[in-house]
């Protein structure tokens, strides 16, 4: 009796406790094999940045950055963000401006060198030669604002003293986009969630073992280009749901993007984007009407059809060359307009996106550049064309160049004014591609527009001529000769035929492309000097110095380039920097006294 009431006693554990074993037990084990995966093969996350293997103490941007993006790697397209090398440890004084976007960002089809970022760390060189200003930049093709605000911490984490935003193309069909092949089904909240699974090992494991146990394997992407495999021939009407999803989607993530940049107190540059208005639409709901011979009748036969049918994309772009042809400029625009608002395809944003970046602006309390009126304005007849888009939406050059030049004036307020005045052709004159640069561009633009949606069925390309040394190298690049060996091999092209102006050119882009060689720091600015230029003759010669700071050789040649440039004093400070390291040099020594002598008249009384 005794020995039961002692067990009647005894405190048994609660029910609660039972219950909260069993919930936490199974997350334990979760957690547990989460870690384990986390060391396995089975988990790779894919980095914006990571550590170089070539550059000590450098970062650079990820090639395989889209894969982060596929439950299986091998079905990523083949897209790489291009890569750019930049001090880990972010260098005392230096200001970095980051860009991000889509393939217009990136400076298709000519490469980091080609965007607009390259165009505008160029202008910046000559502007505030002194200063150290990294324009970094992490756009990638077929990339939309999804990308933009899964990259926003990355950025941030690297200390940004600006960022630059031109986006809004590949609402519909990049990435996510709501009418794009690749990974465009779902919701938007659905496809935020996605984002933050994939950063799961466990979320990683069970996709690949789906992937590996269904039935019907996943498709292969064909050989075509980008925008045949994503478009999926996806048509969007004006005010469709599907085209408000993309509206509002652009909007939902760029709201999100800014307060994450304003909360961090990293100020940010949003900017109008353009595409190619007389690009005629990719797909319409009508066929192309068969007109009258005669102008006006043909004007007023497709006025009629407008009338019954407001909504063909087609009708409108013939009204608009009509209009055109006729020297009615603003009422063409307007048509041009409204058929790339109703053009099926939607591979160009409509005017609502530009309406949302001017609203977002607002807002925020952001500066917007206006790269779309920049555009506008160098344009024929104020209508954007093939003077400066090469397709639908990708500028050429000077389109990029032009864009470039839009944040000029809204840089002034974090820079301060610039050291001197640049001319706008003398900023052209610098422009840094190179001649096998265009001539690839050229190559890579004649594909995209052999293929759909340009054409029905893809065409064959041909390289075209290969009669001179830069011709031969870009159609070598075109077959796999690196950047890096093609402009070496330009190099030593320019040299030996005496052209020291192109040979900076090239020296100076193998510089940029590998900021820790002093040697090519060096070479950049004495062809620089060869050429006359001395502005940045000093610029690269100063870097070198900074990278090499004991070497003797890169001194005596900055300070050469000072004296020439009339900057005496800073000659002297960098002869006196030669004596600090060896105090018998017989050169310095001469240089020293000769300044000195020179500077003596200018100093005020009781200076040395």
């Amino acid at each position: 009796m005794n020995q039961v009431a002692t067990k009647l006693a005894t405190p048994q554990p609660p029910r609660k406790v039972f219950y909260l074993i069993a919930l936490l037990l199974p997350v334990l084990l979760l957690l547990v094999l989460e870690m384990l995966l986390r060391v396995s093969p089975w988990y790779q996350r894919y980095p914006l940045f990571i550590a170089s293997e070539s550059l000590t103490g450098y970062l650079q941007t990820n090639p395989d950055l889209i894969k982060r993006y596929f439950a299986d790697p091998k079905q990523a397209p083949d897209l790489a963000i291009d890569t750019q090398y930049f001090p880990a440890v972010k260098p005392a004084g230096q200001f970095r401006i980051v860009l991000q976007g889509g393939s217009s960002a990136a400076g298709f089809p000519y490469g980091r060198f080609g965007s607009p970022a390259a165009m505008l760390q160029q202008r910046l060189k000559r502007l505030y030669p002194q200063r150290d200003i990294l324009v970094l930049n992490t756009a990638l093709s077929a990339v939309n604002s999804y990308t933009l605000r899964d990259l926003s911490a990355e950025i941030l984490a690297i200390e940004p003293d600006l960022i630059l935003i031109y986006a809004g193309h590949n609402e519909y069909l990049g990435l996510m986009g709501v009418g794009s092949a690749l990974l465009g089904d779902g919701h938007h909240l659905s496809k935020l969630l996605y984002l933050q699974l994939r950063q799961l090992a466990l979320f990683q494991a069970g996709q690949r073992l789906y992937s590996a146990l269904r039935t019907t394997p996943a498709p292969a992407l064909a050989e075509r280009t980008m925008m045949a495999q994503i478009a999926a021939e996806q048509q969007i009407p004006l005010n469709s749901s599907l085209y408000q999803a993309g509206l509002q989607q652009f909007q939902a993530n760029l709201k999100a993007l800014l307060h994450r940049y304003q909360q961090a107190g990293v100020p940010v540059i949003l900017s109008s984007i353009a595409s190619n208005e007389r690009q005629p639409p990719f797909s319409s709901s009508q066929p192309a009407l068969t007109l009258a011979p005669e102008p006006q009748q043909a004007r007023q036969q497709l006025q009629q059809a407008l009338q019954q049918n407001p909504d063909v994309a087609s009708w409108h772009f013939q009204l608009a060359e009509l209009l055109l042809d006729a020297g009615e400029q603003r009422v063409a625009l307007q048509h041009f307009q409204l058929a790339r608002e109703h053009d099926l395809l939607r591979f160009r944003a409509p005017l609502a996106i530009n309406q949302q970046l001017q609203q977002l602006a607002t807002d925020f309390k952001l500066p917007l550049a206006d790269a779309e009126a920049q555009l506008r304005q160098a344009s024929n007849n104020g209508i954007i064309d093939y003077q400066l888009m090469l397709e639908h939406l990708h500028p050429n050059a000077r389109g990029y160049f032009l864009i470039a030049e839009t944040w000029l004036p809204l840089l002034e307020r974090y820079l301060g004014p610039p050291a001197v005045a640049v001319s706008q052709a003398q900023a052209w004159a610098d422009m840094p591609l190179t001649a096998v640069d265009l001539q690839l561009a050229d190559y890579k633009i004649r594909q995209l527009t052999a293929d759909y949606p340009f054409t029905t069925e893809p065409q064959q390309v041909s390289f075209g001529p290969r009669q001179n040394p830069e011709q031969q190298l870009a159609w070598q690049r075109a077959q796999g000769l690196s950047w890096l060996q093609s402009n070496q091999q330009l190099l030593d092209y320019y040299q030996q035929q005496q052209q020291p102006a192109k040979a900076a050119k090239v020296a100076a882009l193998l510089f940029d492309a590998l900021p820790n060689q002093h040697q090519a720091a060096y070479v950049a600015g004495q062809l620089y000097f060869d050429s006359q230029d001395l502005v940045l003759a000093m610029y690269y010669q100063q870097r070198a110095v900074n990278l090499a700071p004991e070497n003797i050789s890169y001194r005596l040649m900055l300070a050469r380039s000072y004296y020439y440039a009339g900057e005496l004093t800073v000659a002297l400070q960098q002869v006196e920097q030669i004596l600090t390291l060896d105090p018998t040099h017989a050169l310095a020594l001469r240089q020293q006294a000769q300044l000195r002598q020179q500077l003596a008249p200018t100093q005020a009384p009781g200076h040395p």
